[in-house]
């Protein structure tokens, strides 16, 4: 089972209890403000899931996702954001991509643990 996963949201304390909710569960976490950041510092082989917000300020989740797929074509992705139905119609167009995996904000721990934990049981 994948234990590694990076976060990234560019409110700090949203990132901080995500880090909290994960790492009470036993799984390894790096969590990340800044898309820059993330994407200098990213080594493909080591994360078994990325969970990126979807609006950051200039570089939003789905354009991350893409970047971080392309280097690291067996991570799997979820997306976490309080509007989920306005990206309804993006996601559609990052179909490539398999964003299957919403994660609604605000949080609710054992939903969000739920959804991770299906995630990362996926064959894909």
């Amino acid at each position: 089972m994948g234990n590694n996963i990076i976060v990234i949201d560019d409110d700090v304390g949203t990132a901080l209890f995500f880090k909290i909710c994960l790492e009470d569960e036993g799984y390894q976490v790096n969590i990340y403000n800044d898309p820059n950041s993330l994407l200098e510092e990213f080594e493909p082989g080591i994360y078994d899931l990325l969970i990126t917000d979807i609006r950051m300020p200039r570089i939003n989740g789905f354009e991350l996702a893409s970047r971080v797929r392309i280097m690291d074509s067996k991570i799997k992705i979820c997306l976490a954001t309080a509007f989920e139905e306005y990206y309804q119609s993006i996601i559609k167009s990052y179909s490539d991509l398999s964003f299957n995996c919403i994660i609604r904000k605000p949080i609710n721990k054992d939903n969000f643990l739920e959804i991770v934990e299906s995630r990362l049981n996926e064959s894909k």
